[in-house]
C-alpha cells in the first residue's frame, strides 16, 4: 500500500526504467527510486557513466541494473528491456527522461541537430513506452509511465525552437496515451520542468550560446536562469510514482523561484556556467 502522498507505507518494491540516467535528472531520479527499496533499472549510451548511477542507487537502498541504452535505436531498446525482464522481470515504472538539445536559429540549424533531438526526444520516449506497455498491459500490471518535459512548452525559448517542439509534441502523447490507458491500471505522468541544473549544456558550442544570449537581449525577454536542484526534479517523480492507487498526478509542474537580479551580466555569467560545474 501507499499511504500520504510520495510516502511509501509498505508497498511492495517494484521494477522501474530510467533512461539518459547517467547523470543529471536521469540519475537523481534513479537514486530517488532507489531509495524507496526498488530495482532500477537505468540506461544511456554512456555505460562508464551508468556503474556511478549504480553505486550511488545501491548506496541508497536500491538493486540496480546497467545496460546500454540508446534510445533512438528500437533494437537497443528491446535489447534493454529483453535484458531486464530475463533478469528481474517486467517493468512496472518507466520514466522517460533521455533528452538532448541544441541552440541555435531555425535558418542555421543543421538537418543532423534537428534529427537528433527528434529521434532522442520524441522518437525515442515513444520506442521506449511501446515496449514498456507490452508486458504491463499483458500482465495486468498496476504501472506508471512518466514523461520529463520541458516549460518551454509555455514560453518558447528563441534559439531552443525545436527542444522546445519536441518537448510539446510529448505532453500531446502523454495527455493521449493517458486517455488510451483508461482502466487499465497504468498511469500516464508529465512532469514539466523550469530550468534544472545538469550536464545538458556542456555540448554546447560557446558560439552558439553567444547567440542565443544576443537573441533573448535583442528580443528584451527578461529570464533570470535560476535553476532547480536535480534531486527537486527527482521528487516531483517519486511523489507521481507513489501516488495512492486510485489517483493520479497528470502534471506537475515544478520551477525554481523567480529572484530579483537587476544586472544581466550576472543572469548570462549564471547561464554559462549552468552545468558546466556539474561534469
Amino acid at each position: 500500500m501507499v499511504g500520504a502522498w510520495g510516502e511509501s507505507d509498505g508497498e511492495a518494491a517494484r521494477t522501474a526504467v530510467v533512461t539518459g540516467a547517467s547523470a543529471g535528472v536521469g540519475r537523481a531520479v534513479a537514486v530517488a527510486l532507489g531509495s524507496l527499496g526498488w530495482t532500477v533499472a537505468v540506461g544511456a549510451r554512456r555505460t562508464d557513466r551508468l556503474a556511478e548511477t549504480v553505486a550511488e542507487l545501491e548506496a541508497a537502498g536500491g538493486t540496480g541494473f546497467a545496460h546500454r541504452l540508446d534510445v533512438c535505436d528500437p533494437d537497443q531498446v528491446e535489447a534493454f528491456f529483453d535484458a531486464l525482464e530475463e533478469t528481474h522481470g517486467p517493468a512496472a515504472v518507466l520514466v522517460n527522461n533521455a533528452g538532448l538539445g541544441w541552440l541555435g536559429a531555425i535558418a542555421e540549424t543543421t538537418p543532423a541537430r534537428l534529427r537528433s533531438t527528434v529521434e532522442t526526444n520524441l522518437l525515442g520516449a515513444l520506442y521506449c513506452t511501446r515496449r514498456a506497455l507490452r508486458p504491463m498491459l499483458a500482465g495486468g500490471i498496476a504501472g506508471d509511465v512518466v514523461f520529463i518535459s520541458s516549460d518551454s512548452v509555455l514560453q518558447p525559448y528563441p534559439h531552443m525552437l525545436t527542444y522546445g517542439a519536441t518537448k510539446a509534441a510529448v505532453e500531446y502523447l502523454a495527455a493521449g496515451l493517458d486517455v488510451e490507458l483508461g482502466g487499465t491500471g497504468v498511469r500516464v505522468t508529465t512532469v514539466r520542468l523550469g530550468p534544472t541544473v545538469s550536464e545538458f549544456n556542456t555540448s554546447w558550442p560557446e558560439e552558439d550560446l553567444i547567440g542565443f544570449m544576443h537573441a533573448w537581449e535583442r528580443l528584451g525577454i527578461r529570464q533570470d536562469f535560476n535553476y532547480l536542484p536535480t534531486d527537486l526534479a527527482a521528487r516531483a517523480v517519486v511523489t507521481a510514482v507513489t501516488a495512492p492507487r486510485g489517483t493520479k498526478v497528470s502534471l506537475l509542474t515544478v520551477r525554481p523561484e523567480v529572484t530579483r537580479n537587476d544586472d544581466p551580466r550576472t543572469v548570462w555569467d549564471k547561464a554559462r556556467r549552468q552545468g558546466r560545474d556539474e561534469r
